[in-house]
């Protein structure tokens, strides 16, 4: 098992210290939505960390996927609804653009002046035709589109303000979705051609990677309170966490967390090499299909509490939910991995 360094470890509790009552502003959020409170976002911004994986000769920190998974599994416990897991993902994307529009619009995204988020492209049952979909929709300024292939690959961004006439649906944890077609031609044109094409789809396996963290993180919160109900909830005169079939099954909630996070360091280890994708895309399937699986149980072992709004496990298997099916499913991911593209 990989261990966090002594920097990242205070890397992580820093921005977890920052995000603060991620719970409470996710409750808020709901009740606001789709409005948003901007000024977390600015604090966040303001402290730097969307640059994390920015290179330094382009303003960033330089840091590496080990770093980013490490902080984004620990600050998952915080439940903040701010985008930070693609934001980080998608900046290195724009620094590697090398273009001034794409540096332009870098500078908005580390200074916090403005939310660039990137839409994944394909079909997808609801929408009845191929075309686009955007997490956390309601949070983008601007969003990062890719159309066509080789030399006429083409990576462009859209104001979300041109894209308000596609309907933005609420998901299951609170946040903001939009399906959407791109007309011809659309866009500020950010970079073109095969480079183009090859860093698109490392912001892919980033942002899958970043989800894969943000799961794990989830699923060692959840369990982290499953654990402590079993000691308090008592049955027969006892804790019902000394009944040996849930201690059990407890255990194998643990060995199921210890194999995906596993999974998803290594992962994080072969960004740069020619196994990026296919890494990447094996621990988000994995993190998706362990994440719905020890959920599931938790609320279970949990009773009717594990439903309610007003304990913490609840939130967290919404969203949960809602990460696993972003940037591919475990069956999307998998059935990706054959003819993925190998990142040199």
């Amino acid at each position: 098992m990989i261990e966090p360094t002594p920097e990242q470890v205070l890397m992580r509790d820093s921005l977890v210290q920052l995000l603060g009552d991620g719970v409470a502003r996710t409750r808020s959020a709901g009740e606001a939505w789709p409005r948003i409170d901007r000024a977390p976002w600015a604090d966040i911004a303001g402290a730097g960390w969307p640059g994390l994986l920015v290179p330094e000769a382009s303003g960033g920190w330089g840091g590496t996927a080990l770093d980013m998974v490490m902080l984004l599994e620990g600050a998952a416990a915080t439940l903040a609804p701010e985008p930070l897991p693609a934001v980080l993902a998608i900046a290195p994307l724009l620094a590697a653009c090398e273009s001034p529009a794409a540096a332009a619009l870098l500078g908005q995204l580390v200074s916090g002046e403005a939310i660039v988020l990137m839409a994944e492209s394909g079909a997808f049952p609801l929408s009845h035709e191929a075309g686009f979909v955007l997490f956390d929709a309601h949070w983008a300024d601007e969003v990062i589109c890719a159309e066509g292939e080789g030399d006429a690959f083409r990576l462009v961004a859209v104001p979300a303000a041109d894209l308000a006439d596609a309907p933005l649906r609420r998901t299951i944890d609170g946040s903001g979705q939009r399906v959407f077609s791109l007309p011809a031609g659309a866009g500020l044109e950010l970079a073109r051609g095969s480079r183009a094409e090859a860093a698109y789809h490392r912001a892919i396996n980033r942002l899958r990677l970043g989800a894969a963290a943000s799961l794990m993180g989830h699923v060692r919160a959840a369990l982290a309170l499953t654990i402590d109900y079993l000691g308090v909830r008592t049955q027969f005169g006892q804790p019902i966490g000394s009944f040996q079939a849930l201690q059990h099954r407890a255990a194998s909630l643990h060995v199921a967390h210890t194999a995906g996070w596993a999974l998803v360091c290594e992962a994080a280890l072969s960004v740069g090499g020619e196994k990026e994708g296919i890494a990447c895309a094996m621990a988000k399937a994995k993190a998706s299909s362990t994440a719905r699986d020890v959920l599931k149980d938790c609320v279970q072992m949990h009773g009717a509490i594990g439903f309610s709004d007003e304990y913490a496990l609840a939130p967290l298997f919404r969203r949960a939910v809602t990460l696993a099916s972003a940037f591919g499913t475990s069956q999307v991911c998998l059935g990706e991995i054959g003819s993925l593209p190998r990142c040199a």
